[in-house]
């Protein structure tokens, strides 16, 4: 073995005259007394890299002082190779950054299976490492709350995906999460919700009565330009009016930047709530649903209403053009991507979720089931 590092010593010694780049620091040779078990690992092994190294040299040589370091190979052989096997496996360049995702699940939810997900993920993102979080665990669900996580399975990627060819084609997806990570809106690209963690509340919402006391809460999320919107509207009314003081009624307006006159019809919805006309507002937009989604002058055909619904055109205009109601809007908008709402309308009924158009029939029933269960808990 003496004879083997006496050869492999010279022989680096000839390399080090011919790669200029690769230099040895005197104190990276030095074995103390007490050194770790690892690093004498590293020495033996070294000696054996060593007298393999000059067959490939230049194009595939180790750098000695990087592996006492732990650094794997030499800058010069990262720099120049494609693909690299080393110990049973094959290390392929990507010039995306490594790239880490916690998944947020759980072992024992069957809805949650996230293993397709992450194959299509790693097709797109090469450089992928999730991390699974067991959100039925103390830890995992504490963790889930400190990223604000609403509902299993989510996905939340460290800002190194910021710098990948994938966010540059998916940004739209992606939303600054309350810890300075990126949450991913997987429920946008077809992920279906498997368990919520927490449902909404009525916070930031247009209450259509004041039955706040009650337990039976619908609360609904609703794009005012949606061609369902104009169907449901006159069937919420008629289950309210049934069910005057034993139901609660929220609506919290999430309009599409994409559709035509969606945002400017939100901020209408608004400021008639602020001036406690939605009722009123919402009766007159709803009728004539086609024309508003259709229109070329939306501001001045939702200011028609405004008369109509007998309010103040002062004040609707100063709320129409004032901040705190684009940031009123942009809070729904954000809180429903939380919740993976990505359709409208979408029913939270007592906190269990109805996704799309339902009739008058299927809407009463949704609700007495909820009335009947809400009742056996109190039993």
């Amino acid at each position: 073995m003496s004879k083997l590092k006496k050869q492999a010593a010279e022989k680096l010694e000839q390399e080090k005259k011919q790669l200029d780049e690769v230099k040895l620091e005197e104190d990276v040779f030095e074995i103390k007394e007490n050194c770790s078990e690892e690093k004498k690992k590293h020495k033996t092994l070294i000696a054996i890299i060593i007298l393999f190294a000059g067959v490939a040299c230049g194009s595939f040589f180790v750098d000695v002082a990087q592996l006492f370091t732990q650094k794997g190979f030499s800058a010069k052989a990262l720099k120049d190779a494609q693909v690299i096997e080393y110990d049973g496996n094959t290390w392929v360049r990507y010039d995306d950054p490594k790239i880490v995702v916690d998944v947020f699940d759980a072992d024992d939810c069957e809805e949650c299976v996230t293993d397709e997900v992450l194959v299509r993920l790693r097709s797109l993102i090469p450089t992928l490492e999730a991390h699974r979080i067991n959100v039925h665990t103390k830890e995992g669900r504490a963790y889930a709350m400190e990223n604000d996580i609403k509902h299993i399975p989510s996905f939340v990627f460290e800002n190194s995906v910021l710098e990948s060819d994938f966010y540059q084609q998916a940004a739209i997806l992606f939303k600054d999460n309350k810890n300075g990570r990126q949450y991913f809106e997987a429920s946008s690209v077809g992920v279906p919700i498997g368990e919520y963690l927490e449902t909404p509340t009525t916070e930031g919402g247009f209450a259509l009565d004041t039955n706040d006391n009650v337990e039976n809460t619908v609360i609904l999320y609703d794009n005012p330009v949606a061609k369902e919107s104009a169907t449901v509207y006159p069937i919420l009314e008629k289950i309210r009016a049934e069910q005057k003081e034993k139901m609660h009624t929220v609506v919290k307006i999430v309009p599409d930047r994409e559709i035509k006159n969606s945002m400017q019809s939100a901020y209408a919805l608004y400021c008639a709530h602020a001036q406690g006309k939605y009722n009123e507002y919402a009766k007159l937009f709803y009728a004539n649903h086609a024309n508003v989604m259709k229109s070329d002058t939306i501001v001045d055909l939702l200011s028609r209403y405004v008369i109509k619904a007998q309010m103040n055109q002062e004040d609707f205009n100063a709320c129409m053009a004032n901040s705190d109601t684009r940031e009123a809007i942009e809070k729904n908008i954000f809180e429903a991507s939380r919740y993976g709402i990505v359709s409208a309308p979408t029913f939270f009924i007592n906190g269990e979720p109805h996704i799309g158009v339902i009739s008058y029939q299927g809407l009463k029933e949704k609700i007495s089931e909820e009335v009947v269960k809400e009742e056996m808990k109190k039993k």
